[in-house]
């Protein structure tokens, strides 16, 4: 079978015929079978540093400019048949490290995350290498953008999860970024992986690391030629054309009127259940909210689920006297304030004789509920599961750890602050990782966004740093502040140029009150197209991936009718 499967790609990369691509021999298979895990390894290892890390909390940046060229090299080496396999392993090894922080929350999590990834590669490995072998001279630009289409795709439907985009490693490069606004995320993600197909396919195309199982070049290996300097070139002019725009048209918010808010960072997580650990936490929320108001912000926010227990649900069935206390207390803290509270809560309500749950966010006009806003895209696995009669023994078991299932919300909800500040849209928790939540609420009049968020499931300052990293690009794509008020961190301010005004350190009990630019002079393309540059992906993406897999039968019907000539 593995003869039959050389055949038709011996001849067709003529113009590479000084590179062995048939990766099948039994020259060295040890160290040839070495030198791809290590590959596999340092590729993975690179891709993880490049973001916010077990190394380092803030991420080195640079490494994702070049952690995919081991596996370019990689995709190279190893036959077509085993490519799913050596997809699967670095899908799960990739993410296992990026996302090692979700150990400390949920081994389920931390296992099932991973095995998704593994999916997610064992399905485009087979793609990057058939494109390899199909594409001979621009097979590195064709693999480019398969790698961010399926960004774009894993980022759809209920498993949606942005986490490991390769763009968001780059929230500190502000001038780079800029162009969210126009292409969303996904068009920074295109300009960082180029280099690593670029550099890996030139590297491939010279023999470096050669398929017998060498670690040298084979003879023969020169710089590059002509084609991949002007290849080099291209990328060079976009990447400074890309930092002019951001240069160029960077948000003057010194005009712009402000917004004094008060964000409370209690540091009680919330997600130790029971009455004492909510006392303790009301205690904190409401030592830190009198603190924040003797500075007389225009508002104050507390965090995700910062109150847990139901407030109406409790006050009308009144069948808890400790939480209805607990509630009453909240209450009478409320009654005299003067300022708006935005509070996140869990809300319930009785449907067809059924108690259902929302991760919500409650504004309050003293101690009165004047506003609601339902979470609307729900964590998978951790907060929504639709496929309990299809899996029954993993709806089970996610129930077993004590998982609470929310509803789902519909309502793109704006709250007009009036004279007491702007127009303002919450968002809860990971809703700041998906850029069409965001978008929606701008276009419903938000002027300036509201994510509470609770991470305080994880000791690992680089779980919330990655989080809030991603919410700088919902600021960039819309031109809009964003406030982040948190459990434990990272709670910040960040200004529509994606740049921190103000954050206080993870793991404290604090309190932040800076003056958040309230500007609205300019509606971004993204605004108004959304995410047109993801569809433009699976244009270019999903023909070019038919035609190579036509080329192939093609080429092997051909092969097979020489060999019976």
């Amino acid at each position: 079978m593995r003869t039959y499967l050389r055949a038709p790609l011996a001849g067709l990369l003529p113009s590479l015929e000084h590179v062995n691509l048939s990766p099948v021999n039994n020259h060295r298979p040890i160290v040839r079978t070495a030198v791809n895990i290590g590959l596999m390894l340092v590729g993975s290892l690179f891709f993880a540093l490049g973001f916010p890390s077990f190394i380092a909390d803030w991420g080195w940046a640079p490494f994702a400019w070049i952690s995919l060229i081991p596996v370019v090299i990689l995709i190279r080496r190893i036959p077509w048949w085993s490519s799913p396999l050596w997809g699967a392993a670095y899908g799960y090894i990739t993410y296992a490290l990026f996302n090692f922080w979700l150990a400390t929350f949920n081994p389920v999590s931390f296992v099932l995350v991973p095995t998704i990834y593994a999916g997610w590669f064992f399905m485009l490995f087979p793609i990057l290498t058939l494109l390899d072998r199909t594409f001979t001279r621009f097979g590195w630009l064709a693999q480019a953008v398969s790698w961010v289409t399926f960004d774009v795709i894993r980022t759809k439907g209920f498993i949606a999860y942005s986490y490991g985009v390769i763009g968001y490693s780059q929230y500190g490069w502000r001038s780079l970024i800029s162009i969210a606004d126009i292409f969303g995320v996904m068009g920074v993600s295109f300009l960082v992986v180029i280099p690593s197909f670029l550099i890996g396919g030139w590297l491939a195309e010279t023999g470096f690391l050669s398929t017998d199982g060498g670690l040298t070049p084979k003879k023969g290996w020169k710089m590059p030629s002509r084609r991949w300097k002007i290849s080099a070139g291209v990328w060079a002019v976009l990447m400074l054309a890309a930092n002019v725009y951001g240069i160029v048209t960077k948000v003057d918010y010194s005009e712009s009127p402000t917004w004094r808010p008060a964000l409370i960072q209690h540091n009680v997580n919330t997600w130790l259940s029971g009455i004492d650990a909510w006392r303790t936490a009301l205690d904190a929320l409401i030592e830190e909210s009198e603190e924040a108001l003797k500075e007389k912000p225009d508002a104050v926010i507390w965090s995700e689920t910062a109150f847990v227990p139901a407030i109406e649900w409790h006050l009308q069935y009144r069948r808890d006297r400790e939480r209805v206390a607990l509630i009453q207390r909240l209450q009478e803290f409320l009654e005299d304030e003067d300022v708006p509270f935005i509070i996140g809560n869990n809300d319930a309500v009785q449907d067809a004789g059924k108690r259902v749950e929302y991760n919500a966010v409650l504004r309050f006009d003293g101690k009165d509920i004047v506003g609601k806003y339902r979470k609307i895209h729900l964590v998978p696995f951790s907060e929504h599961f639709p496929y309990a009669k299809t899996f029954p023994r993993l709806m089970e078991y996610i129930q077993s750890q004590g998982t609470p299932f929310y509803g789902k919300g519909t309502e793109y909800t704006v709250w007009d602050l009036e004279g007491d500040g702007p127009k303002v849209s919450p968002l809860i928790c990971f809703e700041d990782t998906f850029g069409y939540l965001s978008r929606n609420f701008v276009r419903e009049g938000a002027e300036v966004l509201v994510n509470v968020t609770n991470d305080s499931w994880s000791p690992e300052p680089a779980s919330a740093i990655q989080h809030q990293n991603m919410a700088i690009f919902r600021s960039v794509e819309n031109r809009r502040s964003m406030v982040r008020a948190t459990t434990a961190g990272l709670t910040s301010v960040i200004d529509p140029n994606g740049k921190i005004l103000a954050k206080l350190e993870p793991f404290t009990q604090d309190h932040l009150i800076a003056e958040v630019p309230v500007y609205t002079g300019r509606t971004t393309i993204y605004n108004r197209w959304g995410d047109w540059f993801e569809k433009f992906l699976l244009i270019l993406a999903i023909p070019m991936t038919a035609a190579a897999a036509v080329l192939q039968v093609l080429r092997l019907i051909s092969e097979r009718r020489k060999e019976r000539t």
